[in-house]
C-alpha cells in the first residue's frame, strides 16, 4: 500500500535541472544524503530553508503588504458608508441651493415694477409687510423641502 496523503499535508515540488551546474550539485547532495545525519529528503530540504529564514528573516524572502495595499480593498460597509455621505452631501447641496432659487425670486417679486411704483408714488410707506428677510426664505424652503422627504 501507498502512503496516502493527508488532509492537513502541502505539498510542493523542486524541479532541479541538470544542465545548470548549480542544481547537479544539490542533486548530488539530496541523493547521497547520509541516513544517519538525514532519514529523509524532505526534512533535510525544510531544515535547509529554515536555516535561511533563522539566518537571513524572513522578511528577506515574503511579500510585504503595504497599508496603501491593504486599503485598496473596500469592504460592502464601506460602500454603504460611501453612499450614506454622497446623498447627504448631495441633499445639503440641493438644498442650499433651493434656498438660494427662492430667496432670488422672492426678492426679484419684492423689487418688481409695482413695488417700484408704489416706492416712487409715496416715498413714506415702506413696504414692510410684502418684503421677507432671509431666515423667513430659508424656513420657507426647508419647509417645502421637507414635504419632499
Amino acid at each position: 500500500m501507498m502512503g496516502r496523503r493527508l488532509e492537513y499535508e502541502v505539498k510542493t515540488s523542486v524541479r532541479l535541472n541538470m544542465s545548470n551546474p548549480q542544481h547537479v550539485k544539490i542533486n548530488d547532495v539530496i541523493q547521497n544524503l547520509d541516513p544517519k545525519i538525514f532519514k529523509s529528503k524532505n526534512q533535510f530540504i525544510i531544515e535547509a530553508i529554515q536555516f535561511y529564514i533563522d539566518n537571513y528573516g524572513k522578511e528577506t524572502f515574503v511579500i510585504k503588504k503595504k497599508e496603501k495595499e491593504r486599503a485598496e480593498y473596500i469592504r460592502s460597509e464601506d460602500i454603504d458608508d460611501i453612499k450614506e455621505e454622497v446623498i447627504e452631501a448631495a441633499t445639503n447641496e440641493a438644498r442650499k441651493e433651493v434656498i438660494r432659487l427662492l430667496g432670488g425670486v422672492i426678492s426679484g417679486m419684492n423689487v418688481g415694477q409695482p413695488v417700484i411704483r408704489q416706492a416712487a408714488n409715496s416715498e413714506e410707506e415702506e413696504p414692510t409687510e410684502d418684503v421677507m428677510d432671509d431666515e423667513d426664505v430659508a424656513g420657507l424652503a426647508m419647509g417645502w423641502m421637507s414635504k419632499g422627504d
